[in-house]
Order: C-alpha cells, then sequence, then structure tokens
C-alpha cells in the first residue's frame, strides 16, 4: 500500500529558470469484491505407457474418447471441452528390481482437456464419471465467475473510496488541506491466484472409482487497488 506526502522541485537547466511543482499527497486503496462461483474448469487426462507409439496413441485416443463422452452424459456440452495439451514421447525402461535401465524403450502419450461445468453441483459428478470411464488424471478444478464486470465495478468504487479515506487521514495528520485531485492510477488482480480453489486428484483410470469426491467451490474474489494523488493546499 502507498500513501505519501511529497514535495518536489525539479533541478535547473543550464540557461533556464527553476520548474517548481506542488506539494502533493498520494495514498493507494483497496477494494475487494467477492461472489459464489457459477463456473468450474476442470482439466482431466490420460497417461499412457506402451511398447509401440501406435499402441500409446491408441489406447490413449480410446479412454479419451470414453471420458469425454462420460463428461457429456453429465451435462458438459461438446463446446465446451477442449484440449489443453497432447504429448507423445519415447524412454528407456527402468528396471525397480535391479534399479537399472533396461535397454528397452517405451512410448508415453499424455492428453489433457479441460472441461467448463456450467452447473456447480455437478462437479463431483462429472469427476467421479470421467475417472470411472478412463482419465487417470485430473489436474485441476478452477471455479470461478463467469460474468465478473459487477464484480470489478463494485471493487473499484470500494477501492477509490479507501484511497480518498486516506488521504484525507494523512492531510489531517500532517495539518495541511487537499487540493485539486492531480492523478488516478488503477491496478487490477486478473484473479488467476487470487480467490480459488484448486483441487488435484490422481485415480487409476477405470478402476471401479464411482462416488463423486468432496469438492468445495469457495468464494471468488477480485481485488483493485486504485491511487490518488492530490495537491496540497498552503
Amino acid at each position: 500500500m502507498l500513501a505519501a506526502i511529497a514535495l518536489i522541485t525539479a533541478a535547473p537547466v543550464a540557461g533556464q529558470e527553476y520548474w517548481e511543482y506542488p506539494a502533493t499527497i498520494s495514498s493507494t486503496g483497496l477494494g475487494t469484491a467477492s461472489a459464489e462461483p457459477d463456473v468450474a474448469s476442470v482439466t482431466f487426462g490420460v497417461s499412457i505407457t506402451r511398447s509401440t507409439p501406435d499402441g500409446a496413441v491408441d489406447e490413449a485416443g480410446r479412454l479419451m474418447e470414453s471420458a469425454m463422452a462420460a463428461a457429456r452424459s453429465e451435462g458438459v456440452r461438446g463446446q465446451d471441452m477442449q484440449t489443453t495439451s497432447y504429448n507423445l514421447w519415447v524412454q528407456e525402461v527402468w528396471d525397480d528390481y535391479d534399479y537399472a535401465y533396461t535397454g528397452e524403450m517405451e512410448y508415453v502419450v499424455t492428453h489433457y482437456v479441460q472441461a467448463e461445468v456450467t452447473d456447480i453441483n455437478s462437479v463431483g459428478d462429472v469427476l467421479a464419471a470421467v475417472v470411472e470411464a478412463g482419465a487417470n488424471s485430473i489436474t485441476g478444478v478452477y471455479f470461478h465467475v463467469e460474468d465478473t464486470a459487477a464484480l470489478y465495478e463494485e471493487a473499484r468504487v470500494l477501492a477509490a473510496r479507501n484511497a480518498v479515506e486516506k488521504a484525507e487521514q494523512l492531510a489531517e495528520a500532517f495539518g495541511v488541506e487537499l487540493g485539486e485531485l492531480q492523478s488516478i492510477s488503477e491496478w487490477t488482480n486478473s484473479n488467476y491466484g487470487y480467490g480459488y480453489d484448486s483441487a488435484y486428484y490422481n485415480y487409476g483410470g477405470g478402476a471401479g472409482y464411482t462416488e463423486s469426491p468432496p469438492v468445495t467451490p469457495g468464494a471468488y474474489s477480485i481485488t483493485v487497488e486504485v491511487s490518488a494523488t492530490y495537491e496540497i493546499v498552503q
């Protein structure tokens, strides 16, 4: 948080007069608005290891098609699912018993899809369904608000009021008065990293896991910072 009083006089340039700037008070206010999430982003995937590239690709494709079909059966629309990563690589087989590489090669395919779940109450059911259908990795459950305009507006107003209150407190503490408003600046947290619940699950795909895992959406929050600079009335 920024709160400062400044009296600035510019240094002279050869052949020029001093430029004097008015004394100012600057303050930064914070405003946070929260709401219950109405959308969840779920990322699920498959990781398959086979002795041939074709075998790995085919099995990963089969399991992902099954998992996506299961998500659709729980109300997730096809247009709300998107592949976020697809990888194929080769690696040498490791023998845990001998604790050494065997010299044989194996192929690994990973395929991840992000699904937007618009019914918050069905998130657990979607997770259980895709795992039962073949997904063996769920790397994230992210809850958010689809339309954030009202939240940003609320947070912005709160931040502006907080900045004004701080400036008034500073002026009173230093025995001066606020003059004209000189500048306003705003910073906004995008909320990726604020106010969301994240979960990581890793189950064996198709292993008979049928119960919905407990998933809590929590609250989605947006924070806005507003800085204001006032001239000091001497």
